[in-house]
């Protein structure tokens, strides 16, 4: 706008002096002074008007560039009275134009009066993003908030240069990325969530294993050795999280059905010894005995804990061991 005030001056000088202009003597000295000032007229006012300028300031400026034209052509001809008048057209245009240009808003300061001040929903934002950057440390993220930060440093200067339309776009381009960086840390969150689950499963499916194997060295029905084998099919294919989940709890029902019906097969066993031991404790002495009752005791301990294959290890010895007995 400082521009626009000297212009103005300079015009209100060149009204005062320009009616000596007449005087031939003058004009023949330097009779293009009046064209150098013209042109610095309208070179000023030319660094006013932008695309978004209207239609009337473009045509009146167009107007004054054509009475400059006509004070270079009466100037050339030594037309001192009409290149007055010319000189004198073009000023006067000028001046109004820069009354026009001093009166207009622009464009910054239309969006300023526009768009309200973002300040809030970006100190909204900043507060968020300080949350899911904890967020992302405590689960050890390798995500990189430095794109992020700069628009926050971006949309900070676009407002204290009250430029809140551009600040508004950058603000909009900080949700954006949030959401993307969300995006990513849900699914980093979920391939960790897997890798335990997977971890998890591992575990299980030797578990099933173990059973698989106790039960065929045990003589278990073919229809639970089957339901153990579908049971680790379907845990090894689990491809989520809640797909490992679903079939462990599936195995940890089978698994519990089967340690009650093993549970109740070797309670079985232990008691048929007792009554074995029972029956012969006449015929053994009492060091023998006291071995024999503490080897049963023993297998009842390890059903207590669910030890099945030391249960089943003992039951052997002590069966074998009967056995012999009953054969002397």
């Amino acid at each position: 706008m400082k521009s626009i005030k000297i212009l103005g001056l300079l015009i209100l000088v060149v009204s005062l002096t320009v009616g000596s202009i007449t005087n031939p003597a003058f004009a023949q000295e330097d009779p293009q002074i009046l064209v150098k000032i013209a042109k610095r007229a309208q070179d000023q006012i030319q660094k006013q008007i932008t695309d978004e300028s209207p239609i009337s300031i473009k045509e009146l400026f167009q107007e004054g560039k054509n009475k400059v034209s006509s004070l270079e052509t009466s100037l050339s001809n030594n037309d001192y009275t009409t290149a007055r008048e010319d000189f004198l057209a073009a000023m006067k245009i000028f001046s109004e134009l820069s009354h026009q240009l001093s009166a207009q808003p622009t464009q910054s300061q239309i969006a300023s009066k526009s768009t309200p001040n973002p300040s809030n929903d970006l100190l909204r934002l900043y507060s968020y993003v300080n949350n899911l950057k904890n967020i992302a440390r405590n689960h050890n993220s390798t995500i990189n908030f430095d794109y992020l930060d700069g628009l926050f440093v971006t949309s900070k200067n676009q407002i204290q240069n009250n430029q809140f339309s551009q600040a508004s776009q950058t603000i909009h381009e900080i949700k954006q990325t949030i959401i993307e960086i969300n995006a990513e840390l849900r699914e980093e969150a979920s391939q960790k969530e897997l890798s335990r689950a997977q971890v998890f499963a591992q575990k299980y499916l030797k578990q099933i294993d173990r059973l698989i194997e106790h039960s065929q060295s045990t003589g278990v029905s073919q229809e639970i050795i089957q339901k153990f084998e579908t049971a680790r099919e379907n845990l090894s294919v689990a491809s989520t999280p809640s797909q490992v989940i679903q079939e462990v709890r599936n195995t940890m029902i089978l698994q519990q059905q089967y340690e009650l019906t093993e549970n109740k097969l070797l309670q079985l066993r232990v008691d048929q010894i007792e009554k074995t031991l029972d029956s012969i404790s006449t015929e053994l002495d009492e060091n023998s005995l006291q071995e024999l009752k503490e080897s049963l005791q023993a297998i009842k301990t390890s059903i207590s804990k669910s030890d099945f294959e030391e249960a089943n290890k003992l039951l052997r010895s002590i069966t074998s061991t009967l056995e012999q007995i009953q054969i002397q």
